[in-house]
């Protein structure tokens, strides 16, 4: 809306979760059900919301074991400062990476680049292990805001 500074504020517009805000927080259940938060980079595409990061986080962990997710925008230490938003997690296999490697390109550019070499350093190393999408899927009615 910056051609139409007027309306700045004035018209709220539909958004897709994942499309304006940088970081988010992101909660997975551990298997007592207790929820940990975690900032997370989102990236819409497809109506669907994509993320990336290594295998062997316990985020990763935890969706494998539990598909329910709970997102919001967030700073970059993942204290939310709008509403949490529900949704299904699904750890991608290794055919639909490039699937989140675009969405997270085409958001967050060479920010993204970045995290990836990071991530093969870390890989190198053996810590992280390889890296995979999460692909978070929400329900229609939860995509305006």
């Amino acid at each position: 809306m910056g051609a139409l500074p007027f309306l700045q504020g004035k018209v709220k517009m539909p958004v897709m979760p994942g499309e304006s805000d940088e970081y988010y927080a992101l909660r997975t259940f551990r298997k007592d059900g207790s929820a940990v938060c975690t900032p997370i980079w989102l990236a819409p595409a497809g109506g669907q919301l994509y993320a990336y990061t290594p295998a062997r986080s316990w985020k990763v962990r935890r969706i494998r074991r539990d598909p329910r997710v709970e997102f919001a925008p967030s700073d970059f230490h993942g204290v939310p400062h709008a509403a949490w938003r529900s949704g299904q997690a699904r750890v991608l296999p290794a055919a639909e990476l490039r699937t989140a490697k675009r969405a997270m390109t085409a958001k967050y550019g060479n920010k993204f680049r970045w995290f990836t070499i990071i991530t093969l350093l870390g890989r190198a190393r053996k810590r992280g292990g390889r890296a995979v999408g999460i692909e978070i899927t929400t329900s229609t009615s939860e995509h305006a805001t």
